[in-house]
């Protein structure tokens, strides 16, 4: 699984492409002056605690004709069936609600 393609791709009953990413790795976003040479050093640190954490990110996007995306968090036990129902309820035309996973938000 990778955090730079999608897992699965499903199509909504209005048409909308989502596309459903699964990953660990969680970079802190930065501020300021020197982002961009922060993240030398921020994506190392990054995929070394991802080695020894169970928590994976779970982000269903649609690309067009707006960007909408809903993001959740789960452990290593529960990411399938996590993004088997996501798929389903996106499938459906539902707001994705999956148990045993944390919700973090919309965008």
């Amino acid at each position: 699984m990778s955090v730079f393609r999608p897992v699965v791709r499903v199509t909504g009953p209005d048409g909308r492409l989502w596309e459903l990413y699964a990953y660990r790795i969680a970079v802190p976003r930065r501020r300021g002056r020197f982002p961009r040479l922060r993240r030398l050093v921020d994506v190392p640190v990054a995929g070394l605690r991802a080695l020894r954490s169970d928590r994976w990110t779970i982000e269903a996007i649609a690309w067009l004709p707006h960007r909408q995306a809903y993001t959740w968090t789960t452990t290593r036990e529960f990411r399938g069936h996590v993004l088997a129902q996501v798929e389903g309820q996106l499938a459906r035309g539902e707001v994705p609600t999956p148990r045993n996973a944390t919700y973090l938000g919309a965008s």
